[in-house]
């Protein structure tokens, strides 16, 4: 919900805005096998492929996810994993396409108001965005939050969700 706000705001500011949806796609873990250190370019066959495509292409990322066990997701951190190959191109390969300033943004939620519930994933999500080649400029954190649909009972998060949106477009301008 927090996601479909921020894109809402992105789209506000005038900029297209499309919606991936990791548990929806069929991903397979990195396997380590080595060959984007050699190529650039990650051969397991999968909708990851796609991602990469939008990911060369793409100017701004949201990038959200609810926190397990003080972390994101598995679906998440597969899809981070493969990254690798991003890794690889710029600091192995050094061939990763000069870009402009690509912007991005993080958000989070999580059950639980552990003091260190975000530590984790900051960290995950500031090393995945850098070998994906954007600088993250914003983030929404948000703890207690549990239920599906829990979010609906504060709408100042919402809108800070589509600020959120709405500024990573208009930073960009």
């Amino acid at each position: 919900m927090l996601l479909d706000e921020a894109l809402a705001g992105a789209r506000e500011a005038g900029t297209v805005a499309e919606k991936i949806v990791l548990a929806e796609l069929c991903l397979s873990p990195c396997t380590a096998c080595g060959t984007c250190d050699k190529t650039g370019r990650c051969p397991i066959a999968d909708d990851m492929q796609e991602i990469y495509r939008l990911l060369s292409s793409c100017t701004a990322l949201v990038f959200a996810t609810p926190i397990y066990f003080y972390s994101v997701t598995a679906w998440a951190k597969a899809f981070i994993d493969r990254t690798q190959a991003l890794w690889a191109q710029k600091y192995v390969l050094k061939s990763m396409p000069e870009m402009s300033a690509r912007r991005a943004a993080f958000i989070a939620v999580g059950a639980t108001r552990g003091k260190s519930l975000f530590d984790g994933p900051q960290l995950t999500m500031k090393y995945f965005f850098d070998a994906a080649g954007f600088t993250c400029i914003d983030s929404l954190l948000l703890k207690g939050l549990d239920e599906k649909g829990a979010v609906l009972q504060f709408p100042e998060y919402l809108e800070k969700a589509r600020a959120l949106g709405r500024s990573l477009v208009e930073s960009g301008q």
